[in-house]
């Protein structure tokens, strides 16, 4: 599965990482890591924004398994190669498609780790804190028979 000199291509940015490749929000295959075995740079044709980032979208999603109809990359760890190709890059129009993983999900992550951090520094406190001197029981004071 070589590259079309007609298109810009998108690369990995770290050649030891592995990108996943999105339709919708199931990963079809993976970019990298940049070895013999592995391809490290795919087709690009459009960009599109959503809250979860920009994605480039690939030229032919059909090389994936499984097929595809479209497929994205993320474009935060990817770097365009061959912008000058005859076909160049531009915004997706009229666009609807929603790649990657959603972003609630790290909000969500997000606020179960910091809430997790909270309710533990106030037990630490609550435990670490100092206690009030316990009284002496009735039967063991000093001089007194039982």
């Amino acid at each position: 599965m070589g590259l079309d000199g007609n298109f810009p291509a998108a690369r990995i940015s770290d050649p030891n990482d592995s990108v996943p490749i999105y339709f919708g929000r199931l990963v079809i295959g993976h970019l990298g890591p940049a070895d013999s075995f592995h391809s490290a740079a795919t087709n690009v044709t459009c960009r599109i924004n959503r809250r979860n980032g920009s994605w480039y979208k690939l030229w032919n999603p059909a090389g994936w398994d499984p097929s595809a109809t479209s497929a994205y990359v993320s474009a935060r760890r990817t770097f365009l190669v061959n912008e000058d190709a005859p076909h160049p890059m531009h915004d997706c129009v009229g666009n609807t498609d929603q790649p990657g993983p959603p972003w609630w999900r790290d909000v969500l992550v997000g606020s179960v780790v910091a809430g997790s951090a909270l309710l533990t520094a106030i037990a630490a406190r609550r435990f670490l804190r100092e206690r009030r001197p316990v009284p002496p029981v009735p039967g063991d004071l000093p001089g007194r028979d039982v």
